[in-house]
């Protein structure tokens, strides 16, 4: 998800139109991995763990700055409507937290949702798990009325 709102602030940088809304599941906005999820949800999530993700962060940051690349520190004035999801039991947990109260300080409009004992990217089961289709069933609902919106009326 670095990749989604890195792009979304190129696009803003660069002056272009922003999309009428941003989704984000377990989304990682934070390159140096200074979340405290890292350590409370150690435990609980298998994959996502600190030297897993240091390594991931080498090969996408090469020699950038972690700090300057994160979306998370970045000037977010400006960006689309978000909408965040995230498991409770999540390294990634507090990247979405923080991403969002970071945004809401930027003045976007920012919904998060945070799913009770669930782990990253579990929407990827929707159709075989009740909070998945959950998770899945709100993003749909939040994200009609927006898309609704940015349809040119007809000619």
């Amino acid at each position: 998800m670095g990749a989604l709102f890195g792009g979304l602030l190129l696009a803003k940088q660069s002056a272009l139109p922003m999309p009428a809304a941003a989704l984000s599941i377990s989304g990682w906005v934070d390159f140096t991995q200074s979340g405290r999820s890292y350590q409370t949800n150690r435990e609980r999530d298998a994959f996502f763990q600190k030297p897993t993700v240091d390594f991931l962060a080498s090969l996408v940051l090469g020699g950038l700055d972690a700090r300057e690349a994160s979306p998370l520190f970045a000037d977010l004035t400006g960006m689309p409507p978000t909408y965040l999801q995230v498991g409770e039991h999540e390294a990634l947990l507090d990247d979405s937290v923080r991403f969002a109260e970071a945004l809401k300080a930027a003045g976007v409009e920012t919904r998060i949702d945070i799913f009770p004992e669930m782990l990253h990217s579990f929407q990827m089961m929707a159709g075989f798990a009740p909070e998945a289709d959950d998770a899945i069933a709100r993003f749909a609902g939040w994200m009609r009325p927006r898309l609704a919106r940015s349809v040119p009326p007809e000619r």
